[in-house]
């Protein structure tokens, strides 16, 4: 058989080639090496037939057992256009990407060891879809999870909305830093689609003038230490997130001052109060307030929302439905609009880093002139606001 094989060298316009058949080639496909002379292509065919007439000699001695075996996976391979030494070869170079791997649930957590630092709210979200994962796959290897199953854990077919898209954003960052370690193919992740955006869910709420009375109100009434927090976000438009990380100091006489370690984009901000702020601080000026996650709840309870706070024992049923989320500072930016504070203003103070297009989608015709008047008008008793024209 293979040990009367013939090998031809053929002088060609690119050079000296030899043909090696597909039955004697390691890739088991036809095969044609190139030289630049005839000596060397003749000593390429010396060693070639050097090693076919070792493999002869060692299949002299093949097993019937392991002749029959080669000859069935010949036949399954058929199909795929595959040889033995080709199939053997993906089969190897899938085991050593098993053994390269590492189970999911250990990578997970070591990830989030890597994530300690960043915001907690970056975070909590990032142990959330973690957990799911982690629920799904187990100690399976990242190099055996394929992209369906990914889809699967994460966010199924004909998921929509932000959480969805959230969870599906968070686990390709932990793929991606997988992939890094050699753990997985960052190009499995390819194949993962992401959900679509609910458009009815990204519509923006805000409050009334009335609304964001009672909530002032309400804090006034019974955590006087919060009403500075409410009325920054209500009239200045600071996130959430970043009220928690203000101090006294970044509030002056000169402006509110929010340093790079406080906001979300890690740029600085100085906002200078409208007459409506400024009066509110003049009466409650800000400290930050303790406990402050279960006093905004159960500020918001007993102003009607429905919200859950452990500050609150038998409170009485909500009447006004659930709290939409970044209510208050949808709110400044909507009114501020609607009273003629030019967009490239809100830009700054928001802490936006694009354009205006975003402002304009959300916010240009939320609210009316005469609603914002009244939002405006929002004073602690006895305090009279300037006129609107002041405002804006």
């Amino acid at each position: 058989m293979a040990r009367h094989a013939k090998f031809k060298v053929i002088d060609t316009p690119s050079g000296w080639m030899v043909n090696i058949p597909a039955t004697l080639a390691d890739s088991g496909k036809r095969e044609r090496h190139f030289f630049k002379t005839k000596q060397l292509a003749n000593a390429h065919v010396a060693t070639l037939k050097g090693k076919v007439k070792e493999h002869g000699e060692s299949a002299n001695v093949i097993k019937p057992s392991l002749a029959e075996a080669a000859t069935l996976a010949e036949s399954i391979l058929a199909p795929w256009g595959l040889s033995i030494v080709e199939a053997a070869r993906i089969a190897v170079a899938i085991r050593e990407r098993e053994a390269a791997s590492r189970p999911l649930d250990a990578a997970a957590d070591d990830w989030l060891a890597t994530c300690e630092g960043l915001r907690p709210r970056t975070v909590d979200s990032y142990r959330h879809t973690a957990t799911r994962m982690k629920t799904a796959f187990g100690d399976r290897l990242l190099a055996t999870i394929t992209a369906e199953d990914i889809q699967k854990a994460v966010a199924p077919l004909g998921s929509v909305g932000a959480s969805a898209r959230g969870r599906l954003r968070n686990a390709r960052a932990f793929w991606r830093w997988a992939a890094t370690k050699g753990w997985c193919d960052e190009k499995t992740f390819a194949g993962v689609e992401m959900p679509k955006q609910n458009r009815d869910a990204e519509e923006i709420a805000i409050l009334t003038p009335d609304e964001a009375k009672l909530l002032l109100r309400t804090a006034e009434e019974h955590y006087p230490q919060a009403v500075a927090s409410f009325a920054l976000q209500l009239f200045a438009g600071i996130r959430a997130e970043e009220i928690v990380r203000m101090e006294a100091g970044s509030v002056t006489a000169d402006g509110i001052d929010l340093s790079a370690s406080i906001t979300k984009k890690g740029r600085r901000r100085h906002i200078t109060p409208s007459p409506t702020l400024a009066a509110w601080l003049e009466r409650y000026p800000f400290e930050p307030c303790t406990n402050w996650a279960e006093v905004n709840k159960a500020c918001r309870r007993l102003a009607g929302w429905a919200v859950e706070s452990r500050l609150l024992k038998d409170p009485a049923e909500p009447t006004r439905g659930s709290w939409a989320q970044n209510a208050l500072r949808h709110s400044h930016a909507s009114f501020a609009v609607a009273s003629g504070v030019p967009l490239e203003s809100l830009l700054f103070e928001f802490g936006h880093t694009g354009s205006a297009a975003v402002l304009r989608e959300h916010y240009v015709g939320k609210a009316s002139k005469k609603q914002a008047v009244a939002f405006f008008a929002i004073a602690p008793e006895g305090v009279k606001i300037p006129t609107m024209e002041a405002v804006a």
